[in-house]
């Protein structure tokens, strides 16, 4: 259940059920539909400061959330050497979030796979990009790559469309497995301007997005955004950052409840996108964008 938090703003707010933090930089791809391949921010590593990641964890435990916690944004989580102790500590302070994994599978292995499951990790979502965005998604990618990596007996999988493309699945005792074969064209969008170099979807949204209501973004260097498609070195975007938590006294349920974020989201809940103009072309089609 999500409870409602009394923070700086006047407006009490709801806890996000969704908190994505990118603990590292880096990400070792550059896909054209991504703004990782028109940017160089994420081609170096940097983990998040630990004091500040352990005050983003103690926030959220302390308010008793209960959420997905994701590792991850514009980076590749499994690149980061700390990941599994990060993961321990969602653990340990807050034991109700369910820690996930958004990987490209280029650093996964059995070995690993195993550990990710021992620490804790309730949600492993493993992307399997192709080089070029016009490859059709197919099973045969999902299953080789399985193969590949010593996983094809490590649970019983089953195999079926989703959103994305075609994938891969599995219930593990505590942890939900989706290996997906994404379709690119048909199911991407542009990340509110950020990717120029591919015809991605892109038209008038005239739906709600409840994005800024429900989940929570926060860089690796502490900067919580209005949503995770907000890649601030793009130019365009530079202006949807709503503060930074690697400063001393930032809260995140006090930037979360700040003015500008009630802002976006009476504007976002009624499809009014004067406030954010990337927002009028997205077409990001995650639950948290709808009623």
């Amino acid at each position: 259940m999500r409870s409602a938090v009394t923070v700086a703003s006047p407006v009490a707010v709801m806890l996000p059920r969704y908190v994505e933090v990118e603990t590292s930089r880096r990400c070792n791809r550059t896909c054209q539909w991504c703004p990782n391949a028109e940017n160089d921010a994420r081609r170096t590593q940097q983990v998040m400061e630990w004091g500040l990641f352990r005050r983003v964890v103690d926030e959220l435990g302390a308010a008793g959330f209960d959420g997905v916690l994701a590792f991850h944004n514009y980076n590749e989580p499994l690149l980061n050497p700390r990941i599994l102790d990060e993961i321990g500590y969602v653990r340990a302070v807050a034991a109700a979030a369910k820690p996930a994994i958004y990987s490209n599978g280029d650093m996964l292995d059995k070995a690993l796979f195993d550990r990710l499951i021992a620490a804790g990790v309730a949600y492993l979502r493993v992307t399997r990009y192709p080089h070029e965005a016009q490859t059709p998604a197919s099973y045969e990618a999902i299953t080789s790559w399985l193969r590949q990596k010593g996983l094809t007996q490590a649970a019983d999988w089953r195999f079926e469309p989703v959103r994305q493309g075609l994938a891969g699945l599995a219930e593990l005792p505590t942890c939900r497995v989706e290996v997906i074969s994404p379709q690119i064209i048909e199911a991407y969008n542009h990340r509110g301007g950020s990717v120029t170099s591919l015809p991605l979807l892109a038209r008038q949204r005239t739906e709600p997005c409840l994005m800024t209501a429900t989940s929570a973004v926060i860089d690796y260097l502490g900067r919580l955004k209005m949503c995770c498609c907000v890649y601030p070195e793009a130019p365009a975007h530079a202006g949807y950052v709503i503060g930074s938590l690697a400063e001393p006294e930032a809260s995140l349920l006090d930037l979360w409840g700040s003015e500008q974020m009630n802002a976006y989201r009476q504007a976002h809940a009624r499809a009014e996108w004067s406030l954010s103009p990337a927002c009028g072309s997205c077409t990001q089609p995650l639950p948290e964008t709808r009623r």
